[in-house]
């Protein structure tokens, strides 16, 4: 809602609905992370399976990573840092460093500033 607030040019996909024959020309994505300690939701399961075989080049991709869970959990948001490990094997470029939240607004106030 912020960034279509802003201007920015939004596509909301289900991480199934992703393909790692991401346009390059994209330059910017975002993933949330929202279930159990060290698992991506649902809906992730083939993007993950995906990600983990692909050796594609990433090297002009940017991205940015918010891990978004309950540190109530023992593994706190593990699913998103295997999908940032991942990215950056892969040579994509973070355009802002990996956030952390259990409910803050402040990596989405501090990515937009950053891509915008």
């Amino acid at each position: 809602k912020k960034a279509i607030e802003t201007d920015f040019d939004v596509n909301i996909s289900e991480l199934n609905d992703v393909s790692m024959m991401i346009n390059q020309d994209e330059k910017r994505c975002n993933y949330y992370s929202t279930t159990g300690e060290d698992d991506l939701p649902t809906n992730g399961d083939d993007f993950w399976s995906d990600l983990e075989k692909c050796s594609k080049d990433f090297t002009n991709f940017n991205y940015s990573v918010c891990l978004l869970g309950d540190r109530s959990h023992e593994i706190f948001c593990g699913a998103s840092n295997k999908v940032n490990k991942k990215l950056m094997e892969l040579g994509a470029k973070q355009i802002f460093k990996i956030q952390e939240c259990d409910g803050s607004d402040e990596w989405g106030n501090g990515f937009l500033k950053k891509v915008a």
